[in-house]
């Protein structure tokens, strides 16, 4: 593996505390000495005729086994069926949070994406959503070691073309790829027995935890996801059913003009190539947006902005014809994507002077041996087929052992990268990261960029393109108002174990490359960059 220099540069936790990484060995082939807790094995298995089963660590000493069985479809809602067996050796709780205060609820916060749909389900919470979860009570249920407990969780309806989904859970276990979905032909609670919190089943036997019944509403949260890719002159974010690019003002204006440069007009002639490829007529209009950064007032900003969109549109209105309708605005400096007045300041400036051209993507309705599926017409946006469920990760491919000062005081860490591998629209990166001390983790510690997900400073780029991915995220990047969304497809937390010589495995997903990228480079942030990366 080659390292290019400054390939290490800072270390953040949740706290946003920057951290000065210096390097202790450099990247190295098989990892040096497996970190504790590393998955045995190279290629993926074939899917089990069994269950999808795992070991997980999660919060507050969680250690359990994870059987996964199916997602059965039921009228109004589907319902996740899986085994959870208590590995500890005492009775203890089964906490599958993604924040001290569910954790110390015990609560079940899975979630179940469609990675070729691009959306993400959330548990059905009754009451108009200020209640419980709907399902199997974990809560003040202290689980017997041996014991294989049945668990239901309730979730909106799955459309029916869905066939398999990925289960999300905030623990060392991650995703569970390649769960099947299947018409339910029974009830929507447990098949086992139920058993109470007073009675110590034998060892070795299943039986069910308590369910908890609906209570009044229960309102279907469904998210889209977003995939973010950045290059040199675009950024696009895609989900299901629309796509927007974002040209950087810089490409295509001079400083402070409304008026396209010469190399403009080639820029333009790609973009309308892509929506002319991908954009539905029959579902306008086709909205061009401009936004300038924070520098200058308001009344100077908002007309800049709206002249800039207006000349993007005739330029792409005389590209298109009439066969589309169009729109233009401009937002001045309102709606940024990048914090200013930071270190990287006009970095920036420079991501939020941009036109965005969004559009609705044409959709086609195929027929398949399975039934019918929608998805979109433009083979680049076709996203790939569900993972297969993946037992192990694989072999370490790459590692770096960084040392840092934490509040003051020497800290040690290492990172080992697994192979990444493809999950219908997405690209999951796989890694370990092991405490090599002195002290205890914090249990807040993350790998993020001003609190965006768990790993918001790591990035997944294709050396070919130059393209940059980044992490997934779970409804739009940012609102209405300009707010930035922080949840991003992960396990939700980053750290489960806190003692030395223990090792958390982390995840997150990106959107995916073209087909034939094989090997990607990945920015591990302090930890730095990684070429080579196969992707499987």
């Amino acid at each position: 593996m080659r390292r290019a220099a400054g390939d290490v540069p800072t270390l953040c936790t949740a706290a946003g505390l920057a951290l000065t990484a210096a390097l202790l060995s450099g990247c190295e082939l098989g990892g040096g000495s497996p970190a504790q807790g590393s998955p045995k094995g190279s290629a993926p298995a074939p899917r089990p005729s069994g269950p999808l089963a795992k070991e997980a660590r999660a919060m507050l000493g969680t250690h359990a086994r994870i059987e996964v069985k199916q997602v059965e479809r039921h009228a109004d809602r589907s319902v996740l069926r899986l085994h959870l067996t208590n590995l500890k050796d005492s009775p203890s709780q089964f906490s599958f949070g993604t924040s001290l205060a569910s954790a110390a609820f015990a609560e079940l916060h899975f979630k179940l994406v469609d990675p070729v749909g691009r959306r993400i389900y959330h548990p059905l919470v009754d009451e108009g959503g200020k209640g419980r979860m709907v399902g199997s009570v974990t809560r003040t249920y202290h689980a017997h070691p041996g014991v294989r407990y049945e668990t239901v969780v309730h979730f909106p309806p799955l459309p029916g073309d869905v066939r398999a989904v990925t289960l999300i859970t905030p623990s060392t276990a991650g995703e569970f790829t390649g769960v099947p979905v299947v018409a339910g032909r029974g009830g929507t609670g447990p098949e086992a027995p139920v058993t109470e919190a007073s009675v110590t089943p034998p060892r070795g036997s299943t039986v069910a935890l308590p369910v908890h019944t609906q209570n009044g509403q229960a309102p279907h949260r469904v998210n889209d996801l977003y995939g973010v890719a950045s290059g040199e002159v675009k950024t696009t974010s895609t989900t299901r059913s629309e796509q927007r690019i974002g040209l950087r003002a810089d490409v295509l204006f001079d400083f402070d003009k409304a008026t396209l440069t010469p190399r403009a007009r080639a820029v333009l002639d790609d973009v309308a190539a892509q929506t002319r490829a991908e954009a539905d007529p029959s579902k306008p209009p086709i909205v061009i947006t401009g936004h300038t950064d924070g520098k200058g007032a308001p009344a100077y900003n908002m007309p800049l902005s709206q002249q800039r969109a207006a000349a993007v549109l005739k330029e792409l209105q005389a590209r298109l014809g009439t066969a589309y309708r169009y729109r233009a605005e401009g937002r001045g400096e309102k709606l940024p994507v990048a914090k200013e007045g930071g270190a990287d300041d006009e970095k920036a400036r420079a991501r939020n002077r941009r036109v965005e051209i969004s559009y609705q993507i044409k959709q086609e309705r195929a027929e398949t041996r399975t039934g019918a599926t929608t998805g979109p017409v433009s083979p680049a946006l076709a996203p790939g087929r569900p993972a297969a469920f993946r037992p192990t990760d694989g072999r370490t491919v790459a590692g770096r052992t960084i040392e840092f000062q934490l509040w003051g005081r020497p800290a040690k860490r290492r990172i080992d990268v697994r192979p990444f591998y493809r999950d219908g629209a997405y690209l999951v990166a796989v890694f370990e990261i092991t405490n090599l001390g002195p002290g205890d983790l914090n249990i807040v510690d993350g790998y993020s960029d001003g609190g965006v997900g768990r790993f918001g400073s790591f990035t997944v780029t294709d050396p070919t393109s130059r393209i940059t991915y980044e992490g997934v995220s779970i409804g739009a990047p940012t609102d209405a108002q300009g707010g930035r969304n922080i949840d991003r497809l992960d396990p939700g937390w980053a750290t489960f174990l806190e003692k030395p010589s223990t090792a958390n495995r982390g995840f997150f997903y990106v959107p995916a490359p073209p087909p034939n990228v094989t090997s990607v480079t990945f920015d591990a942030g302090g930890f730095g960059k990684f070429h080579d990366v196969p992707v499987q």
